[in-house]
C-alpha cells in the first residue's frame, strides 16, 4: 500500500512538473523570468543568481527613449549601445539622446544590473518608459533588486531565543523528572 501511494504521489507531482514547465514554454518563460506589461510597453525580467536583465519591447510606434527603475545595492549597470546611464542610490535610469538608437516600435533591448549580497532581496518596484512622443508609461509591482526588511533581523533574534528557551525547557523538564539529560 505504500509503494502505490508514493508511486501515485510521485506520478501526481510529474504531471504537475510537466504542466508548469509547458505553460512556461508557451510564455516563453523560464523560471525566475516574469512578464509585466501594458498597452504601452512588455518588460520581460529574468533573474539569474545576483543578475537582473529587463528586456523591453516596445509594441507602439514612438521610439523608447529612456528607461528607469527602482533598484538597490546594485552595480555592474548595462545598457544597449548608444545609450546612457545614471546611477542615482536607489534609482536605475538610462536614456538615449538620439531617437536613432532609441527602442523602435516591435522591437527589444535589454538592460541589465548586478547586484551585491549588501542586504538585497528581491522585491516589487516600479518601472517608467519615457516615449520620443513625450508619453510616460508606468509599469508598477515590477521584480526590482529591494532593501531587505529590517523585521528580517528581529526574525531571526526571536527565533534563536525561541530554540534556546525550547532547550532549557526540555533540560529542565527531564532533570526535574529524574532522567540523566544534564547539560
Amino acid at each position: 500500500m505504500k509503494k502505490k501511494l508514493m508511486y501515485a504521489m510521485i506520478a501526481v507531482n510529474l504531471t504537475m512538473a510537466i504542466n508548469v514547465f509547458a505553460v512556461l514554454q508557451d510564455k516563453n518563460l523560464l523560471p525566475g523570468s516574469a512578464e509585466f506589461k501594458n498597452d504601452d510597453v512588455h518588460i520581460i525580467v529574468k533573474v539569474r543568481s545576483s543578475v537582473y536583465t529587463y528586456k523591453v519591447t516596445n509594441p507602439g510606434d514612438s521610439p523608447i527613449v529612456k528607461f528607469e527603475i527602482n533598484q538597490h545595492a546594485a552595480y555592474n549597470f548595462i545598457t544597449p549601445k548608444g545609450w546612457e546611464k545614471e546611477e542615482a542610490s536607489d534609482i536605475f535610469r538610462a536614456w538615449t539622446d538620439d531617437p536613432k538608437n532609441g527602442i523602435e516600435g516591435k522591437n527589444t533591448a535589454e538592460f541589465s544590473i548586478r547586484v551585491s549580497s549588501s542586504g538585497a532581496v528581491l522585491g516589487l518596484g516600479t518601472a517608467k518608459v519615457y516615449f520620443q512622443s513625450g508619453k510616460i508609461s508606468t509599469l508598477d509591482s515590477l521584480w526590482v533588486p529591494a532593501p531587505e526588511p529590517k523585521s528580517y533581523i528581529i526574525l531571526v533574534a526571536v527565533l534563536i531565543l525561541a530554540v534556546m528557551l525550547f532547550h532549557t525547557a526540555i533540560v529542565v523538564y527531564k532533570n526535574r523528572r529524574g532522567g540523566k539529560l544534564t547539560v
